[in-house]
């Protein structure tokens, strides 16, 4: 059927005109190649072409189309029904109507997108173009055209809605404001949020790049700009920096700028799009945790962190020639504890800020002023050219801190301080090690008396290191098995025969040979190595005495030392209960010796666990008794069954001195409280001789023995159980 040789254009252009039948007009040849340009367009294209002959009812396929949906030339048929029923039920009303509308009247070129079942069984969206060709009565014959597989042009579009639409909400929800920069023109949008960011009035507005650059702060343009032409350049993959900001009411905001380029194919960015997030009030969190890890929160002072790195850039400074010598003051307010204790901690805490704040009003521009520890401050002086010079300092530092405090509640109080100084020109190189020898200083100024100033010198750094060795040694002596137990018989007046012993530790060092409790007890009291120890005295003195009741005597005692740690940070009830039941002595043979200074640290508890080892039926022994602070008034309220006279007393009663009617009125208060008296220390006949006059029940010393190894106390023992030898221990030349 000849047709006018009008083109049918089947591309991506739909055809403007309606095509009519009639008796052509040009040549055959000119039409068959017209029909070849347009198949072949169409291939080139990858369009599929149908032609739908509305007369017969059939429709032909061209092999493209046919591809396009997956069918086969008998798959598919030439009917109508056989496309139509493909086509999604919720497309399929609306492709309908449009082929309808074209056989019935024709029309205007129409396009239509419908989702199509391709022949794996998936839905594929296909793009259909079409027009009429009429005849000559201008009825339509013919509905022709091409369609053109769009699926993976739909899902992009769809993915591309999805992630517009997921950046608006989180964009929303994030609070941010959106910019979007027309690189070429120079134009940015700006949206609402973005506006109100910045406290610019209206909502979303289009302006000029150069109004956003002016609003950053002229630190953080430089950094923006370099950063922005760094990913215009292609040199990061995106845009991310923190900056401030100008807000019209004046005040300065921190945001969080974010962008990323839309590039040509060539690479030029011609579109640059992004957020800024208001971060204002983590930026001001993080400067305050900056701050509060650098600071003390009571006092604002830099803390030790802050003072170290002060001191490590003095000492920089310092190896450069013509740079001033630095001090470093430490100082600790004396018996500041006292004042917590009794005036409560919120008086503590005004006491301190008003230290700091004295401390801050003396010091000169240059120096710093800290607040290491609780009560220990520090001032880093700039410029101290001498010993002299860092004295004349930590002077005036004591002078200002010297006058009266009123306090809130109306409380005046007085301060003073111990001082340690360590100098620049000792050749430090780390910080540490300087703060260390000021504190040595200090500590040894506290050890004086307080209310001192102590230089450090190499000696304290050498007794530091001594006692750090000695610290290190006494945490291996108790597994290593290098303490002993020595034995100091306790003998009765009445019959000069040995009654108990007084189990006394002594330390036997590998290098260092036998080392007295003097030299360790203390640091083994400081550090709390005395919790084992005293243990283990316990456990060790127990046992032994266990065997010699068996063997010599049943009425014998052991007397062990128990510290105030040990007393009061140790369950020493428990320990009591242990020992007893693992050594089987009864509780009348173990003593425990306790201090009188030990009793006024804290009464009332005390009292309590004095009353519960009591109650096991063991015995307890005040030791060094009339040298302590206890008064007489208290006595009665501890259940103690002993008294131990102090060796100082002992010595006078040999000597005349006024001080021997000391021990004979202890002996008398024991006698009216019905307490045993044991006297120590004796040394000579006539010691001896009169105390045994007085009431007093035992003594012990050099005269009868020194503290002995445990096997000679078991030969004194043997010696003594023999009826031949056995008469009195009166005095023995050995020593321990």
């Amino acid at each position: 059927m000849p047709i006018s040789p009008s083109p049918i254009a089947f591309g991506e252009a739909a055809v403007a005109t309606t095509i009519r039948l009639g008796r052509p007009d040009g040549d055959a040849a000119q039409i068959r190649l017209d029909w070849e340009r347009h198949a072949l367009a169409a291939a080139a294209g990858n369009d599929g072409i149908y032609d739908w002959d509305l007369r017969s009812d059939r429709i032909y396929y061209s092999p493209i189309l046919l591809s396009l949906f997956g069918l086969t030339e008998t798959d598919m048929g030439d009917r109508p029904e056989s496309w139509l029923r493909r086509v999604h039920p919720d497309d399929l009303i609306w492709l309908q109507a449009t082929l309808d509308a074209q056989a019935n009247c024709g029309g205007k070129p129409f396009q239509i997108e419908f989702r199509f079942r391709h022949g794996n069984g998936d839905w594929h969206w296909m793009l259909c173009r079409g027009l009429s060709v009429l005849d000559a009565a201008g009825e339509p014959v013919r509905i022709v055209g091409a369609q053109t597989d769009i699926t993976e042009h739909k899902l992009a579009k769809e993915q591309l809605r999805q992630s517009e639409e997921r950046y608006a909400l989180a964009a929303l929800g994030a609070n941010d404001g959106l910019w979007d920069w027309r690189i070429p023109e120079g134009d940015v949008f700006y949206s609402a949020r973005w506006m109100e960011m910045l406290g610019l009035p209206g909502g979303e507005r289009t302006g000029r790049i150069e109004d956003w650059i002016d609003l950053v702060h002229p630190e953080d343009r430089s950094d923006l700009e370099s950063a922005v032409r760094l990913h215009l350049a292609g040199g990061s993959d995106h845009l991310e920096r923190e900056v401030r900001v100008r807000h019209t009411s004046g005040a300065e905001r921190w945001v969080l700028i974010r962008g990323v380029a839309i590039r040509e194919a060539n690479g030029a960015a011609v579109r640059m799009a992004g957020s800024m997030t208001d971060i204002t009030a983590r930026k001001r969190a993080e400067q305050q945790l900056l701050f509060d890890a650098f600071h003390d929160g009571l006092t604002g002072l830099p803390n030790r962190s802050l003072l170290l790195d002060r001191i490590s850039q003095a000492l920089d400074r310092r190896l450069r020639p013509g740079d001033p010598h630095h001090a470093l003051i430490l100082l600790d307010l004396d018996h500041f504890n006292t004042i917590n204790d009794s005036l409560g901690p919120l008086a503590g805490d005004q006491v301190l800020r008003v230290t700091a704040q004295r401390l801050q009003q003396t010091r000169q521009p240059g120096d710093t002023v800290a607040r290491i520890a609780s009560d220990e401050f520090a001032v880093l002086v700039s410029d101290a050219s001498d010993t002299k010079a860092a004295l004349a300092v930590a002077q005036r530092v004591a002078a200002a801190l010297a006058a009266p405090i009123t306090l809130s509640r109306g409380e005046t109080i007085v301060l003073t301080i111990s001082c340690g100084i360590s100098l620049s020109d000792s050749g430090y190189t780390n910080a540490g090690d300087m703060l260390r020898d000021a504190s040595l200083a200090m500590v040894r100024a506290k050890a004086a008396g307080r209310n001192r100033i102590e230089m450090f010198d190499r000696a304290l750094h050498d007794q530091a290191i001594a006692r750090l060795r000695m610290e290190t040694d006494l945490r291996q002596a108790l597994d290593n098995q290098e303490l002993r137990l020595v034995y100091q018989p306790i003998v009765r007046f009445s019959d000069r025969r040995i009654a108990g012993f007084e189990a006394l530790i002594r330390w036997q060092h590998p290098q260092r040979g036998l080392i007295g409790p003097a030299e360790f007890v203390p640091l083994a009291e400081e550090t709390g190595l005395i919790l084992g120890i005293g243990r283990w005295a316990m456990m060790e003195a127990a046992r032994r005495l266990a065997l010699w009741q068996q063997s010599f005597d049943p009425t014998l005692f052991v007397s062990v030392n128990v510290s105030a740690r040990q007393m009061l940070d140790d369950d020493v009830v428990s320990l009591v209960r242990d020992v007893l039941l693992n050594s089987g002595v009864p509780p009348s043979a173990l003593r425990l010796e306790i201090t009188e200074s030990l009793l006024m640290d804290d009464p009332n508890r005390c009292a309590g666990i004095m009353q519960q080892i009591r109650d096991l039926g063991v015995s307890l022994s005040l030791d060094d008794f009339g040298t302590g602070f206890s008064s007489l008034s208290y006595l009665h309220r501890y259940p103690v069954s002993t008294l131990k006279i102090d060796r100082s007393f002992v010595r006078a009663t040999g000597a005349g001195d006024r001080r021997a009617a000391i021990a004979r009125l202890i002996t008398l208060l024991a006698e009216a409280m019905d307490l045993d008296v044991v006297a120590e220390g004796i040394e000579s006949e006539a010691e001896a001789d009169y105390l045994g006059s007085l009431t007093c029940q035992y003594g012990q010393g050099y005269f009868f023995s020194p503290p002995v190894p445990d096997t000679e106390a078991e030969a004194m023992l043997a010696r003594q159980a023999m009826p031949a030898t056995g008469q009195a221990l009166k005095s023995s030349p050995q020593a321990s």
